[in-house]
């Protein structure tokens, strides 16, 4: 009745049904992990996010990198600004609104430095290059900020005065000051300066597309391989039918005439 299936083209169908649905199962359990990733930064980020601030010494000593857990916590800094080696973060837009992040090294009172993203400074219709960044406040300042993770990328030379990524070693390589190894997002400043940017907002706990994103793909799994099989019985049934009315065209061989 299936013998059929060994045939030359419906192998090919066969192949390219398996195919199929082991792409949506793969896909399905990409989303899954996608969605386990979000719950876990979500974990961090709801006990961290909220805390105490702490010295940055004691969270991130200079030249190591951050713990996994404790990215979002709040640290504290003393020092003064350093302008002069202040540099654009850019290409990261703030509710769809383009412009430049005003990234500062915070030099602290034993000279270790903590590099700070001040806020962000909108575009209004200028390059990045053409953008001025307004004077943090002189003098001594008390900062608290998240701390982040470091970054990698292509693209951080900091003697053009602007990166994309805050790649805290490619950073301090060129100054001649020890970095905490991780940056942060300002929270406060005291004092407060002249002029205030647009602060960074803390991040935001929602659970994302990906659980629905997995069960969609799933369930296409299981539609593609229930639509192979009522394909198969359709092709079954439609040969027996044929093979029926063939038998039944088939004239009745006729008898000797006696």
């Amino acid at each position: 009745m299936y013998k059929f299936l060994a045939s030359r083209r419906w192998l090919v169908r066969t192949l390219a049904g398996v195919l199929l649905v082991l792409v949506c199962v793969r896909l399905g359990l990409w989303q899954l992990d996608r969605n386990e990733q979000r719950q876990d930064r979500n974990a961090v980020i709801e006990a961290n996010v909220d805390g105490d601030a702490v010295p940055a010494a004691e969270l991130v000593p200079p030249g190591q990198a951050l713990a996994e857990g404790d990215e979002w916590s709040t640290v504290q800094v003393t020092g003064r600004w350093d302008v002069d080696n202040e540099l654009r973060l850019r290409l990261r837009p703030v509710d769809g609104t383009r412009g430049v992040h005003a990234l500062t090294p915070l030099v602290g009172d034993d000279g270790t430095a903590l590099l700070v993203d001040r806020g962000f400074v909108p575009a209004d219709g200028r390059d990045d290059d053409e953008i001025e960044l307004p004077t943090p406040s002189g003098g001594e300042v008390t900062v608290t900020a998240r701390v982040r993770h470091s970054e990698t990328g292509h693209d951080v030379d900091p003697s053009t005065g602007s990166v994309r990524f805050v790649d805290v070693e490619a950073i301090a390589a060129g100054l001649p000051y020890p970095f905490y190894g991780a940056w942060g997002e300002l929270i406060t400043q005291d004092p407060e300066p002249a002029t205030s940017l647009q602060l960074i907002d803390p991040p935001a706990t929602e659970s994302g597309p990906h659980l629905s994103y997995a069960i969609q793909w799933f369930l296409f799994a299981v539609v593609g391989v229930g639509g192979f099989v009522l394909l198969i019985r359709a092709e079954a049934r439609g040969r027996d039918e044929a093979s029926g009315d063939t038998g039944a065209d088939t004239p009745a061989r006729a008898g000797p005439v006696g």
